[in-house]
């Protein structure tokens, strides 16, 4: 998707045309790193068959065999708890439809420069892929997941993959002084999570949600970040909603002129061997989305 600004956005348009060739570079780094442990893995394998018995060797044959079928087995079982979860709905004390600031039916923003809504944003895949960016987001759709093959042994048959929200707000610093932001992001959604790690194999599902900011003025500013979700086992059989607010605080030092600030929510899925699946869903279903964040800026 082509991106389109504004003639008067010739900051904004460098500083997103910027964090896509960030993207890209992220993407080719971790492809890099699961192909050369795939290659030394599977080079560890070749010559375990090697040294081992005959009737070992036969055994590991069987097993991959059962590998795949382990794989139509995860599907059909995923696709099962996927259809309930996308039915169903977030808990009434995880509604995020009001405005986060308010207390009793009022706006709370005392002594602040004011409540913000994302200015821009892109939602792009670690493989390039921008599916979407534009002025004034609004609720979005989103999904991500990997699949693992093989037997896992030695880091083989790993699959990863990772979606980013990026929303850019803007605004204008009316004074030389410290700034504190604090960034309120809805969620509606759900995670899937599955491996069954053996004997004769080594499989794995993670899933990891993360929030960051980084300010922008004149230069980029220091990154602050924070941990929102984070599942990871070999034996797992592990489904649920993901609903509500998640909060993070940031601060930056700035002068009276024009800045901006760069809220990301990342999305990252990794399984390895056959069967196993991670999976993050904000997406399938009425009630499955991530909404519009809001910035408070005093």
């Amino acid at each position: 998707m082509e991106a389109k600004f504004r003639s008067s956005d010739d900051i904004l348009r460098q500083l997103v045309t910027t964090r896509r060739e960030e993207v890209v570079r992220l993407q080719r780094s971790e492809t890099d790193h699961l192909k050369d442990m795939e290659t030394r893995g599977q080079a560890r394998i070749a010559d375990l068959r090697k040294t081992l018995p005959t009737d070992m060797v036969t055994v590991l044959d069987t097993l991959d065999g059962m590998h795949s079928e382990a794989e139509a087995a995860t599907k059909s079982l995923t696709e099962s708890i996927k259809a309930k979860l996308v039915s169903s709905k977030s808990a009434p004390e995880n509604e995020t439809t009001l405005h986060p600031g308010l207390a009793g039916g009022h706006l709370v923003a005392p002594n602040s420069l004011g409540w913000f809504t994302p200015y821009y944003g892109t939602l792009h895949g670690s493989d390039g892929t921008v599916y979407w960016q534009g002025y004034n987001p609004g609720n979005i759709d989103l999904s991500d997941s990997a699949n693992g093959s093989g037997s896992g042994i030695f880091g083989t048959g790993a699959a990863s993959f990772t979606v980013y929200m990026d929303w850019w707000f803007s605004y204008k610093a009316p004074e030389d002084r410290n700034y504190a932001h604090t960034v309120w992001v809805p969620f509606h959604g759900f995670s899937i999570l599955y491996a069954d790690d053996g004997f004769w194999d080594s499989k794995e599902a993670h899933a990891r949600i993360d929030m960051s900011a980084v300010g922008y003025q004149y230069n980029y500013k220091a990154t602050g970040s924070t941990d929102v979700f984070d599942m990871d086992s070999q034996n797992i059989n592990v489904n649920d909603r993901f609903d509500g607010w998640r909060t993070m605080y940031y601060s930056d030092l700035l002068g009276a002129d024009q800045a901006y600030l760069r809220v990301t929510a990342s999305f990252y899925v990794y399984a390895r061997g056959g069967g196993s699946n991670a999976q993050l869903n904000f997406s399938d279903g009425d009630a499955n989305y991530i909404g519009v964040p809001w910035v408070y800026i005093n």
